[in-house]
């Protein structure tokens, strides 16, 4: 096969894939995980400590860029080993203990991951957006021995969990010195002085979700599924390049680069970007805060190869590259996750970044960010689908209410199974099995469906839906309707309380400054391309960008809260 479209066939995908996993780094195998049967990895790693020092075949190459900083491999491992000795020896750190640490992008957050879970901790990333209370029912929830903390955390959290050690991280503060990340790790070895022994099932990370309702769940990883990813990547790339019968890189080839653009404290910024730079040799930039110029700024800089982000980060840089051109011919890969992406915007990303490849992804934290990807050619040919998983790697399937199996094209709740499913929700039985049952199908909570090519079409969320008088409203379908409008940047749509109706529909609509756009305009462009109950009765209209949570997504449940009170509800 010599066409990137020949994806587009499930029975090419699944030639290829064979291809690719015939012998090798990708080979196969079926083991029984957890009572089920999977295809996993046959040469992966048994953990990620031996993940990790596959980073070290990548010589003095650069791994992490911050500001002035700028770390290699080699650098990185040292660090991390220096910190796993210390949380042994000073700390008492046993395998199974659990450590949690939140804090800004900073090199020393991949430091505090690697050397926890390096030891046979569980290592658990809070939510650094998070206040006091929040800090402490995660450190609490988790049973957290140890947390790890820049300035900004550990000022939030003041007093509280006064009992659990404390190590700060970039802190001026003078009541944070005498146990400062770079003091604590003073003197000790590089060289990881006491290792145990780690099985591939045991648990490596608790992740908090950030639940709808009540307080969030920790989502526990195991050092399989979380290994499980980053190949399941690279293994989709090689059959990207099989399918266009690209030569194998030279082992002289030029670093790639990639940009940290996401808190790494989400599975996309954790397993997209920081755990698969290390198999594959990525530079590593991160930044303090999102914003588009610097993103671009950094692009030319560091010559960034690809970028990962939810996908409004993409097309604002598209935005700004078309108000401040850089050269950015280095970048090749411009892919998003996390939330979809209107398919106007996919062809106008293509139109303005020629180079450029426009991607998607799908994926959950109970799925270790996989499920399905879109990318190049084929995302260009069905621009509304979150794409493919990779066969053999991981099922996907439609059910109804009842958990009855769909035909394809019919909308219904996805399930998604393969070995990088979360084990288990963290001292919550019940939440699990609601979820995830005896076959290892787990229920994702979001609506869609699966054309005649096994493509993934998402509809929305499941408790997300607007119905209005009996009629289901999927949000995505009108958002991506405003968004053709030339005038719109970005769109959030949600239901607001009717008495009448049960639920109204309202959106908040960011637009282009050079533009206007205003209530009749919207609704005469809309009355087009949707049926009537589908346009929105209440709008909102700014050239600010739309507000977003911690992970970069947009703010809609803030949104909506704002609207019932602007409505006197």
């Amino acid at each position: 096969m010599t066409n990137a479209m020949d994806f587009i066939d499930p029975a090419n995908r699944l030639a290829l894939l064979e291809q690719v996993t015939a012998e090798g780094m990708l080979s196969l195998k079926k083991e029984t995980v957890r009572g089920n049967e999977y295809h996993v990895f046959a040469e992966a790693p048994n953990n990620l400590r031996e993940f990790y020092e596959i980073g070290l075949l990548h010589g003095d190459w650069e791994h992490i860029i911050y500001e002035e900083d700028r770390i290699t491999y080699p650098e990185t491992f040292a660090r991390a080993n220096q910190l796993g000795n210390v949380l042994q020896s000073t700390y008492g750190i046993a395998k199974g203990d659990k450590v949690s640490f939140s804090m800004r992008n900073y090199p020393e957050w991949m430091f505090c991951y690697m050397a926890i879970t390096s030891i046979g901790g569980i290592v658990v990333p809070l939510n650094s957006w998070w206040q006091g209370d929040e800090l402490e029912y995660g450190i609490t929830n988790s049973e957290s021995k140890l947390f790890i903390g820049d300035e900004e955390r550990l000022d939030r959290l003041g007093d509280r969990c006064s009992d659990v050690a404390k190590i700060s991280v970039r802190s001026n503060n003078p009541d944070h010195q005498e146990f400062d990340f770079y003091k604590v790790i003073e003197g000790a070895s590089e060289k990881l002085e006491n290792p145990v022994e780690i099985l591939p099932d045991e648990d490596a990370s608790i992740m908090y979700t950030s639940g709808s309702t009540g307080y969030p769940k920790g989502v526990v990883l195991t050092h399989r599924s979380i290994i499980f990813a980053p190949y399941y990547w690279i293994t989709l790339t090689t059959m990207g390049k099989a399918a266009l019968e690209e030569a194998a890189p030279e082992t002289t080839q030029e670093q790639m680069a990639t940009l940290v653009s996401v808190p790494l404290f989400h599975v996309t910024g954790c397993h997209a970007i920081f755990l698969l730079s290390i198999p594959v040799g990525r530079k590593t930039v991160l930044m303090y805060k999102w914003d588009p110029e610097v993103a671009l700024d950094l692009v030319e800089r560091e010559k960034i190869s690809i970028f990962t982000g939810v996908p409004t980060m993409s097309y604002e840089m598209v935005e700004a590259q078309k108000k401040n051109p850089r050269d950015i011919s280095s970048l090749k890969d411009l892919t998003g996750g996390g939330a979809a992406r209107p398919p106007e915007q996919v062809k106008e990303m293509k139109a303005n970044m020629k180079d450029t490849n426009p991607g998607i992804g799908y994926g959950l934290t109970e799925t270790n960010a996989l499920a399905a990807n879109n990318t190049g050619d084929v995302y260009l040919q069905k621009p509304d689908s979150t794409g493919f998983a990779v066969p053999k790697l991981i099922d996907l399937k439609i059910v109804d209410d009842d958990g009855n199996e769909l035909p394809k094209g019919e909308i219904g709740e996805i399930c998604i199974r393969g070995a990088c499913t979360f084990r288990c929700y963290w001292k919550n039985q019940e939440a699990t099995d609601e979820v995830l049952d005896s076959e290892g199908w787990f229920r994702s909570g979001d609506i869609g469906l699966l054309d005649k090519d096994d493509f993934l079409y998402i509809k929305d969320r499941k408790k997300d839906i607007v119905i209005r008088g009996g009629e289901n409203i999927a949000c995505l379908e009108v958002e991506a309707a405003i968004t053709e409008h030339p005038a719109v940047l970005e769109a959030s749509v949600f239901g607001v309380p009717d008495e009448r109706l049960g639920e109204k529909l309202a959106t908040m609509v960011s637009y282009r400054e050079d533009q206007n756009i205003d209530e009749t305009e919207l609704s005469s462009f809309l009355a087009e391309k949707l049926a009537k109950f589908k346009i929105p009765e209440f709008m909102w209209f700014q050239t600010e960008q739309l507000p977003r949570i911690a992970s970069g997504k947009i703010a809609k449940k803030q949104m909506r809260e704002e609207a019932i009170e602007k409505l006197g509800g």
